[in-house]
C-alpha cells in the first residue's frame, strides 16, 4: 500500500466515522523494515515480500511485528511441537 492509498483510506475512515480502520492505518505506519526474529531486510516495494512475509498486529500494545517466511515456519513448527508435548504430558498423567 503506497502513501497515496494510505491517505485515501484514512480519509475515507474519517468520513465514515470508522475509527477502527483509522487506528489500523496508523499501526501500519509502524511496520518495520526487517524481520523481528532474524533481522532479514524487508523491501516494501517487493511484491514477493509483501505477499510472503507475515505481519502480526498487537493492538493492545500498539505494536506491529514482521516475520520472514523461514522464521514464520519455524515459529509455527515450534508451536505444533509444544502442542504435541503438552498432549503427550496430559496422556501420561492419566
Amino acid at each position: 500500500m503506497n502513501r497515496k492509498q494510505r491517505r485515501e483510506a484514512q480519509s475515507q475512515a474519517r468520513k465514515s466515522g470508522n475509527t477502527d480502520i483509522e487506528e489500523k492505518m496508523k499501526l501500519f505506519s509502524k511496520l518495520s523494515n526487517k524481520c523481528r526474529a532474524c533481522h532479514a531486510p524487508f523491501d516494501k516495494t517487493n511484491i514477493d515480500h509483501l505477499s510472503d512475509w507475515m505481519v502480526i498486529v498487537r493492538e493492545d500494545k500498539k505494536k506491529v511485528n514482521l516475520y520472514c517466511p523461514p522464521c514464520w515456519e519455524s515459529a509455527k513448527q515450534a508451536v505444533e511441537d509444544l502442542k504435541k508435548m503438552s498432549e503427550n504430558d496430559e496422556e501420561n498423567d492419566q
